[in-house]
């Protein structure tokens, strides 16, 4: 995998919109009519904090924002400095979506202040494998790749991904409600080194 350019921002972004587009969650903070532009539009947001850490393979199947030790977010404000973003960003969501958004972000680092540990961990912000990839075991090439032997932190809200990720060595730490849906905490200790 490689790590993404500047010029790429958009592309990942509704790569990422595409892999996730039945991921029910975003439903919260969109309206039916505006959701598929809102979750790319999230995505962008995300992408462009993540950029220094956002990596694809050659046909854009697997997309991760993976924070590693010593990996910086870049600064959101510099994005809503930019009044073409704004402008849209005003015309996907309203009041109660924006309020809302701010309170599930910090509903959010509530749990990764308890968990995650950016000294020693991997942060795995947002992955995905498209559709047309999945069952061939990309998601795990993925991270193994991305994070080695070192511990992972990750967070998601449904029960097929729990599954998922129990199967691939993460452990349960916390659940807790949001808005109807559950936020769950997930870590994959550190993987013994071998010789």
């Amino acid at each position: 995998m490689r790590k993404i350019n500047k010029d790429e921002l958009k592309k990942t972004s509704a790569a990422f919109a595409e892999i996730f587009c039945d991921y029910t969650p975003y439903r919260l903070f969109f309206d039916e009519k505006r959701l598929a532009k809102g979750r790319e539009l999230l995505f962008r947001c995300e992408v462009f904090c993540a950029l220094d850490y956002t990596y694809v393979d050659e046909n854009f199947e697997v997309i991760a924002s993976v924070k590693r030790p010593g990996d910086k977010d870049r600064d959101f404000a510099l994005l809503l400095a930019d009044p073409r973003f704004m402008f849209e960003a005003m015309k996907l969501s309203d009041a109660h979506s924006r309020a809302l958004l701010k309170e599930y972000v910090s509903f959010a680092q509530g749990f990764a202040g308890k968990y995650y540990n950016p000294e020693t961990d991997c942060y795995i912000k947002n992955i995905g494998v498209a559709s047309s990839a999945r069952g061939k075991g990309l998601l795990r090439k993925a991270i193994d790749e991305l994070c080695g032997d070192m511990p992972v932190y990750l967070e998601t809200h449904t029960q097929e991904n729990v599954a998922l990720y129990k199967h691939l060595g993460f452990e349960l730490l916390e659940s807790a409600p949001f808005h109807g849906y559950t936020h769950y905490c997930m870590k994959r200790p550190a993987l013994k080194k071998t010789d």
